[in-house]
């Protein structure tokens, strides 16, 4: 059974978008999003404490859509941050994450008054201390107050590293010991104290992000315990700590069409852990609300025999979708209308000048011809916001499809849209 977060767009509508709008094209199914947010809102009481990655999806439109379900957005740049506050988000409902981040990227939370600032490092913490208490915390709490309205210290926490192997694709994970993300665990009390120190900052978050892609729960478990020793800690001598931001990363099961770990096991598990005090959790799932919401189309434009084995050569490759060259991601690729037909021995490959251009291998797609449609499932997360214009391709249209309507939410890039902004001489 189909679940109700996957993209159930019909074959004539995705037909009908492919001949008006043209190949390749990201189409989005509205009410998966909104089921996709459901899976989430019918487990977390307060929906403020889900908080969208905007990195896994930031077309305008799709963040428009899950703000009206009441939930917040976590955003990692200034960039992020902007289109969050122009699909609708007030921004004490904005997160921004503890990634690596410019003085200016500290000092662009501060000013639009985001609910709250992730730090992950000395120098950010230098950074947010300065900016807030020093010569410029008059125009930085003046613009947050003019913003929301709000007055007080601006809320701020910190990430911790706490040296966990999640089971993710090695370039995916980001919890553990080497990686480049975070306090690590016995680095984490000086820099709580010297934001309890400033007039104008309060420190009510621990943080943690595992990764991205997890299978299960249980990694998240032993997050806990490294969070939990460490809020015990600080509580004893220092501010206690209000929250903890477990993060997301929560996985989809991308070679089938069900059986994706549910999130309301992970928000149980959490809520057990936390019960008797008084800390509240966060969570910042981004995959698992879209994912299965989006489809790639591509057409073929023409097969071929490679090292003895049927080939399709498509119009979408690694500029448009990178999950296999980056990290060897194998979606399902369905013929649009068709069905899979013979042994898996057909590969599906892009048109750029890479060897490694493949959107997937081992597949039954034999009956499939030169300029059959195929689409590329659970393509939501992490496909349109990693596209590139290697080779000077434009970059795809993107489309939302409402029940029985659908409209161009991005247009396709143009081929003077490539140098627009260049100059000769």
């Amino acid at each position: 059974m189909i679940p109700a977060h996957a993209a159930s767009v019909s074959s004539d509508t995705l037909r009908a978008i492919a001949a008006e709008v043209g190949t390749p094209v990201y189409v989005y199914d509205a009410r998966a999003i909104d089921a996709g947010a459901a899976r989430w809102t019918g487990c977390v009481a307060d929906p403020a404490r889900i908080c969208f990655a905007a990195k896994a999806n930031s077309n305008l439109a799709v963040l428009a859509r899950l703000e009206r379900h009441g939930i917040g957005l976590e955003v990692a740049t200034p960039g992020e941050l902007g289109r969050g506050l122009a699909a609708g988000f007030a921004a004490p409902r904005i997160v921004l994450g503890g990634v690596p981040k410019s003085d200016a990227a500290v000092e662009a939370g501060l000013r639009a008054g985001v609910g709250l600032l992730v730090l992950q490092s000395e120098r950010e913490v230098e950074a947010a201390l300065r900016l807030a208490d020093g010569a410029a915390a008059g125009a930085v709490r003046a613009d947050a107050a003019g913003a929301d309205g709000a007055d007080g210290p601006l809320q701020v926490g910190i990430r911790v590293r706490p040296g966990i192997r999640a089971g993710a694709h090695p370039s995916l994970e980001t919890g553990r010991e080497d990686a480049k993300f975070g306090f690590p665990p016995d680095g984490v009390e000086d820099a709580w104290r010297a934001l309890a120190a400033s007039r104008r900052i309060r420190p009510t978050t621990l943080a943690v992000h595992l990764g991205s892609g997890l299978p299960d729960a249980g990694p998240y478990e032993r997050a806990l315990d490294v969070i939990l020793g460490l809020a015990d800690r600080i509580g004893r001598d220092g501010p206690p700590v209000a929250e903890i931001d477990i993060g997301g990363g929560l996985g989809i099961a991308y070679d089938r069409a069900d059986g994706d770990p549910e999130p309301a096991d992970l928000v149980a598990r959490v809520e057990r852990r936390l019960a008797g005090s008084e800390m509240v959790a966060r969570y910042e799932p981004g995959r698992s609300v879209v994912a299965r919401a989006g489809v790639l189309l591509t057409r073929v434009l023409y097969r071929r025999e490679r090292d003895g084995a049927p080939a399709l050569v498509c119009d979408a490759g690694y500029t448009d979708f990178a999950r296999y060259a980056l990290y060897g991601g194998q979606h399902r690729v369905l013929p649009v209308g068709g069905r899979e037909e013979g042994e898996p021995t057909v590969e599906v490959l892009g048109p750029t000048c890479e060897s490694g251009d493949v959107l997937g291998t081992a597949r039954r797609l034999h009956g499939v011809r030169a300029d059959d449609l195929l689409a590329m499932r659970d393509a939501g997360a992490y496909g349109f916001v990693m596209a590139s214009n290697y080779n000077s391709r434009p970059r795809p249209a993107e489309v939302l499809v409402d029940g029985d309507g659908w409209r161009v939410v991005r247009p396709r890039e143009r081929l003077e849209d490539l140098w627009r902004h260049e100059t000769v001489a």
